[in-house]
């Protein structure tokens, strides 16, 4: 889970690794009329990760319309942090630490530093307290939301007066989360709350995954370790969502414009991932961009 976690909000680097841009999570799905492009994104970037592969950049120029997670302009919307907020929420008598270990709830305070702080996180659910740890952690290491590849192309897209759309609502996105069992959440912020070593060790490998292109690897090192300690949340969060985004890429797919949809890297991969289900419908999809890059594991 927290390898899900850190792989959907990118990924701290060294900068001399940095050299050429990544190889891209890019894939081409091809209709009679329609070309669509499936971008996997990161969600919080550093200014050193641009520029963006060649082939991201003709894929974007070709675009004359775009799909991401949520429509620009709900993101945009100030109003959708307190929606978000309302559902984090117990709204019942229950508190966090009803629900979470005495183990887990002495990290969380030691990790809060105090019990005023503490006691304000009572009213907030597992899963809310874990996605903001770990998304607080990686923006201690120097990301940054704005520079996102998802919010890169969405202030590029409105910018250029391209069609614009969301697969799903911020809802919807969040009650995945919040209607996971109570135990998977509570697990979810328990890994939140590893070491800051352990989890930089494991930011550097994953992120060395996603630049070399290494889908395979990517997968293996993220949706498996979800699927063993968190499998219904996996269910909610990756399976059940490609599903329902399916159908609107099948429709871009058998439209007569080209598209580019950026989502999550992890929504690509695997046998549950949107290139195997499209290949599963009939639809021929292919890589683009130049070959992974294949990873020293020894070194």
């Amino acid at each position: 889970m927290m390898r899900w976690l850190l792989t959907c909000a990118l990924l701290l680097i060294a900068p001399s690794a940095l050299a050429a841009p990544p190889t891209p999570l890019l894939w081409k799905a091809q209709g009679e009329s329609a070309t669509v492009y499936l971008l996997g994104s990161f969600h919080l970037l550093r200014a050193d990760d641009y520029p963006l592969d060649p082939a991201v950049e003709a894929a974007y120029a070709q675009a004359e319309r775009m799909a991401f997670e949520i429509d620009p302009a709900e993101m945009a919307d100030p109003s959708m942090v307190q929606t978000v907020q309302k559902l984090a929420r117990f709204s019942d008598e229950r508190r966090l630490s009803d629900v979470i270990s005495a183990d887990t709830a002495k990290k969380l305070r030691q990790f809060l530093g105090s019990d005023a702080a503490m006691t304000a996180s009572e009213p907030f659910k597992p899963w809310y307290m874990g996605l903001n740890i770990s998304v607080g952690m990686m923006v201690m290491t120097g990301l940054d939301v704005k520079l996102g590849l998802d919010q890169h192309f969405m202030q590029r897209a409105v910018k250029d007066g391209k069609i614009v759309a969301g697969l799903e609502t911020a809802m919807e996105q969040m009650s995945a989360l919040d209607g996971s069992p109570m135990d998977e959440q509570a697990h979810m912020l328990d890994e939140a709350l590893e070491p800051a070593a352990d989890t930089r060790k494991r930011i550097l490998e994953l992120h060395a995954l996603w630049r070399a292109g290494d889908a395979e690897g990517l997968e293996k090192a993220v949706n498996e370790d979800m699927r063993d300690n968190t499998p219904i949340m996996y269910e909610r969060l990756n399976r059940n969502r490609n599903r329902a985004w399916l159908p609107q890429i099948v429709a871009l797919v058998h439209g007569k414009q080209t598209a580019l949809v950026v989502v999550g890297s992890m929504h690509l991969l695997g046998a549950d991932g949107l290139v195997e289900l499209l290949r599963a419908h009939g639809i021929k999809v292919d890589r683009v961009a130049s070959a992974p890059i294949v990873l020293d594991k020894a070194a």
